[in-house]
């Protein structure tokens, strides 16, 4: 003899539909009370640590790339970045016209021109820092700075051991620090 349930396929689609609902509001107010309970301020870019600086900028520098010293012949540090100052997570760095830049935070990176040795074309022969900066900023800060040096010392000491010198020049610019 069979036994026929007494719940139809309309209760359990009803129940079902209840249940994520609840499910749903439950997980909202979860969120919204996890973050009533905890207002954390954003997280903030922070500066590299000096002690940090120079072994960084070496990394940067030769870490995955084949370095050709005999294609460069000077370092341009570039001070005019405030086109670059908003760098979006989503640009890319692929059409850079410059090898590192410096964010304003004072964090060093390099960008595809260097990992693959292309010259850019207004300095072919020249490895270009570009220091990135807002628009109401008093120039380069000291992070910046420090970057910026720590990145120039990395460029010539890897230039050293290939017995070449590879001279600085700074681009001049109503925003650059003496600090440079």
């Amino acid at each position: 003899m069979m036994r026929f349930s007494s719940v139809t396929p309309m209760d359990h689609r009803t129940r079902m539909f209840k249940t994520l609902g609840l499910l749903a509001i439950a997980m909202m107010g979860t969120t919204a009370l996890l973050g009533w309970i905890d207002p954390s301020p954003p997280i903030r870019a922070r500066a590299v640590p000096d002690s940090q600086l120079l072994p960084l900028a070496r990394s940067l520098v030769a870490d995955d790339v084949s370095v050709q010293f005999a294609r460069w012949r000077a370092v341009e540090i570039l001070t005019n970045g405030r086109a670059v100052a908003p760098v979006l997570l989503t640009a890319t760095f692929d059409e850079a016209d410059y090898h590192f830049l410096v964010d304003v935070h004072g964090r060093p990176s390099r960008t595809d021109c260097w990992r693959y040795q292309r010259p850019t074309p207004h300095s072919p022969d020249a490895v270009r820092i570009q220091v990135a900066t807002v628009e109401q900023s008093d120039g380069v800060s000291a992070a910046q700075a420090g970057s910026v040096r720590a990145l120039v010392a990395a460029l010539r000491e890897a230039a050293a051991r290939k017995g070449l010198e590879l001279p600085v020049h700074i681009e001049p610019s109503e925003s650059r620090s003496d600090s440079l």
